[in-house]
């Protein structure tokens, strides 16, 4: 499913004469109208009359007078936002090939399914505004024209033909209007909300649609994310096939180094700016263009439909029950595997989506969403800012308050006391600053738990080497903990101590071994990346064995993947001392701009970077990937010695980036000799192929005992080879690497995930995620519209001599026409630097901070995911494959 928000444009632009309209196209049938409720005298599922649309489409009465009190006022306003909902392109095959009267079923279902998702967005999102200013909201009844279409645009298909392929879709155009029924003024819907619950109309609309599909004979299957299936029996080659519009957007997607799935604006940006007309082909001409280039590939055209299609198939009610059973059981734990508290939008998202598949009606899940919580399951601890329920399990209510509970104990218990005055001169002798000093007196307290919050680069590691000697002299035991493997061991290092991963040392204590003790202090470091699950172990493990815990960390860094902000809870009974003088970078005005990047001021950060030359703008994607290869090789030159770092946002950026890394490499001949490839998975669980060979640099990304690395760990391939298996099997790998001192001998397999991918990368660049607690001499950082607050503040701040930020200025002119009106968007348009500069520093002052449940019972934050900064509101397309 798709949700297109398109600025106000011309009326006629849905409209205007059949042979030159798209909304209402020669090939398309006349749109008809959603409004069960009768709002402006419109009659549900009627025909949409083009002067009734134009009139209400401009919020005009029929005598010509404005609707609205904001068109007296403003000339400019959002008429409408349009949702289109696209079929799998399975169901689009089914239908283009169908017979007549299967083709009408598959019609039928199409509408039903989208009046089923209207449904769902009336009863859930769809409110006016009342008061000044939109303070107050009132529900209202939706009144949308619906348009169904059957094709893409134009795009060059793998044989050379270029047509539009068969794509089965309705735009919704939804009117920003609607009359109110406390005293029957009229006024305009509350654009966010619907905006929200864009993935939950999405889920509805695959539920509802698969149900149809089912009920009238055909099968689905490869169910995927949020609920997206196609038909059995369609192979995967057509689909790919009759997708180039899709696989011409990911194919430029790719030049960027991201996917669709995880950079949908600029996917957005992609779509409309690179967009062809349709072809204005009679419906009986584009149909042969279909069948043709499907005979071409083998197809029985006249009997593909039929043969996947059994109209006597009955649904087996009681299976079809149990399977949806199964699936809400474990919803919950589902649902907050990520965040602490379940919005309603992603509640009701959650709920259809595991419809599809089952058989059973969309329907169901209004009835399902309420049996959640009525049975206690989904537990509704307050409304967000605009009065929306929010929800939560009682596992995570029970998990979160313990916390702060567990936190309250510690901090009030006893421990071992450490004279202030040795502490001050250890500190002194060491030459730590008087901020650095407090933290070692805070962090050595007699309290059983401790919190020092610093700056990235404050020197945090250098502060707790006189709170490990002093534990350390009185007979303790002190060990450490970080998310990361990488970290743990440069804290082993570093401090002289046994450190560990962190999901390890959960590992053992959930086994019940005795990790702790009460002469033992846990320093757990980058505590910021802590869920709330794993510091409720942590905690619960330091107060069973009466141990302490020295919490190093900063919430304003990158957030935990799982749900909860486990220091932010800790931070509710515990005073935080902080370390925030950065001191890593040798440059005043580097440390200076990393902090405005961290305080959410990127416009300042990125000026100063752009002042001293480190602020690259290239023109494309892959101009920017080569413009950050470029600028790593030149800094590089200039010092071979000193330590080069990559960083991009996403896994995708990164191997994008490394497989040119690796091209000059094998160029330079510093990669030779016989080559291997495989599917691997990526950090993310993604799969990739990579090449290996004698020279490349790779990474591991699992921990294995026998081979003596862990997740992070770095090495140089020396030789690969292959081995036939006698038995006519699959050939081996053998892999020799250089880790450090030591050689080693693998066959990729052995770290492969249950998909059999190996879990290993290349080491010519890393995420930001991944980078965190590093320290490096000189940094390339490759910044997209997807970089927030963290990711600039974390990225920026890892080298000590040198960063330097490239973005691509063709991606940002591209999103910044996407806010134009639809007549003024071109590829072609080129922004002003300050525009562009606008733009950036506006996604980068971006936070987005982890939220407990503590924090909606108590109305301590916003839900609605805010930024920590007022900025303007922009208008948001998605994007149509």
């Amino acid at each position: 499913m798709v949700a297109t928000w398109n600025p106000a444009a011309a009326s006629s632009y849905y409209t205007r004469q059949r042979e030159t309209s798209y909304y209402a196209g020669s090939n398309e049938p006349p749109g008809v109208w959603y409004a069960p409720a009768g709002d402006f005298g419109v009659v549900d599922r009627a025909p949409v009359e083009p002067e009734t649309f134009e009139r209400l489409y401009h919020a005009v009465d029929k005598d010509g007078r404005p609707l609205l009190d904001q068109v007296r006022r403003h000339k400019e306003r959002t008429p409408g936002f349009d949702v289109t909902l696209s079929a799998p392109r399975s169901v689009s095959l089914v239908w283009a090939f169908a017979s007549y009267d299967t083709r009408r079923l598959i019609e039928a279902a199409q509408e039903n399914a989208a009046r089923s998702t209207l449904a769902m967005l009336e009863r859930e999102a769809v409110w006016a505004r009342r008061s000044r200013n939109g303070a107050f909201l009132e529900k209202v009844a939706l009144t949308s024209a619906t348009f169904r279409h059957g094709e893409s645009r134009p795009a060059e298909h793998a044989d050379g033909r270029v047509f539009g392929d068969p794509n089965l879709h309705t735009h919704c155009v939804c009117l920003n209007l609607a009359t109110r029924s406390s005293d029957l003024t009229v006024g305009g819907l509350h654009s966010k909300i619907i905006r929200d619950f864009k993935m939950a109309a999405g889920a509805t609309y695959h539920a509802a649609l698969a149900h149809e599909l089912q009920a009238i004979g055909f099968q689905i299957d490869r169910i995927g994310k949020n609920g997206v299936f196609e038909i059995a029996g369609v192979d995967d080659t057509i689909i790919k096939y009759f997708s180039a519009r899709r696989q011409e957007i990911e194919g430029e997607l790719a030049e960027h180094g991201v996917v669709s799935s995880q950079a949908t604006a600029l996917a957005a940006a992609i779509t409309k700016a690179t967009r062809s007309a349709k072809q204005e082909n009679k419906p009986h001409q584009r149909e042969e263009i279909w069948r043709e280039s499907a005979r071409a590939l083998g197809i029985e055209v006249e009997t593909f439909t039929e043969t996947l299609r059994d109209p006597t198939r009955a649904l087996d009610r009681e299976a079809a029950e149990q399977l949806f059973s199964e699936r809400l059981a474990v919803l919950p734990a589902a649902l907050t595997e990520h965040e602490s508290v379940i919005e309603r939008r992603e509640l009701v998202r959650a709920v259809a989506a595991v419809l599809v598949g089952t058989g059973l009606p969309a329907v169901r899940a209004d009835t399902e969403v309420d049996r959640l919580q009525h049975q206690g399951q989904a537990v509704e601890i307050g409304r967000d800012p605009l009065g929306l329920p929010c929800y939560s399990t009682p596992e995570m209510l029970t998990i979160e308050r313990e916390i702060v509970d567990r936190s309250q104990r510690l901090a009030a218990r006893s421990w071992l006391t450490i004279t202030p005055a040795q502490i001050v001169d250890s500190c002194k002798s060491r030459g730590l600053t008087a901020e650095q000093t407090d933290a070692v007196l805070a962090a050595t307290s007699s309290s059983a738990i401790a919190v020092v919050a610093g700056a990235p680069g404050s020197g945090k590691t250098t502060t707790l080497v006189p709170v490990v000697d002093a534990y350390t002299n009185l007979g303790c035991r002190v060990i450490a903990t970080a998310t990361a493997w990488r970290i743990a061991n440069m804290l082993r290092d570093d401090l002289g101590i046994e450190a560990r991963a962190t999901a390890s040392w959960i590992e053992r204590i959930k086994s019940g071994e005795k990790v702790l003790d009460d002469r033992t202090v846990l320093i757990a470091d980058e505590a910021g990346l802590l869920s709330s699950r794993e510091m409720h172990v942590l905690l619960g493990a330091v107060e069973s064995a009466g141990a302490k815990i020295v919490l190093v960390g900063d919430r304003r860094q990158l957030q935990a993947i799982g749900a909860g902000p486990g220091l932010d809870l800790v931070t509710r009974a515990v005073e935080a001392a902080r370390v925030d003088t950065i001191v890593r970078q040798r440059e005043p005005w580097a440390r200076q701009a990393i902090a405005a990047f961290g305080q959410g001021q990127a416009a300042t950060a990125l000026q100063a970077f752009a002042d001293r030359g480190l602020l690259i703008e290239a023109h494309g994607g892959k101009a920017a990937l080569t413009a950050v290869l470029d600028a790593a090789d030149r800094v590089q030159a200039d010092d071979p010695s000193a330590s080069v770092l990559i960083v991009a946002k996403s896994n995708a950026a990164v191997t994008a980036i490394s497989r040119g890394a690796r091209e000059r490499r094998k160029a330079a001949g510093l990669i030779s000799g016989h080559e291997v490839s495989f599917v691997a998975a990526t950090p993310s669980g993604h799969a990739t192929e990579i090449s290996l060979a004698a020279g490349d640099q790779v990474r591991f990304l699992v921990r294995n005992d026998e081979l003596g690395v862990v997740n992070g760990t770095a090495a140089t391939v020396v030789r690969v080879s292959e081995a036939t298996c006698s038995s006519g099997g699959a050939s081996s790998i053998r892999v020799e690497a250089r880790i450090g001192q030591r050689c080693v001998a693998f066959d990729p397999m052995q770290l492969a995930d249950a998909q059999g991918r190996p879990r290993l990368g290349w080491a010519y660049a890393s995420t930001v995620y991944g980078v965190q607690g590093l320290t490096v001499d000189n940094a390339v950082i490759y910044v997209d519209g997807n970089c927030n607050r963290y990711d600039a503040f974390v990225a920026s701040s890892r080298a000590r001599d040198q960063s330097i930020l490239v973005v691509d200025a063709k991606a940002i002119d591209r999103q910044l026409a996407c806010e134009l009106p639809f007549d003024r968007q071109r590829d072609s348009l080129v922004f002003a630097d300050a525009e562009r500069r606008s733009w950036l520093a506006e996604r980068l002052s971006r936070a987005v901070p982890k939220i407990s449940t503590l924090d909606v019972i108590e109305g301590a934050k916003p839900l609605e995911r805010k930024v920590e900064q007022a900025r303007q509101p922009r208008r948001e397309l998605s994007h149509e494959l």
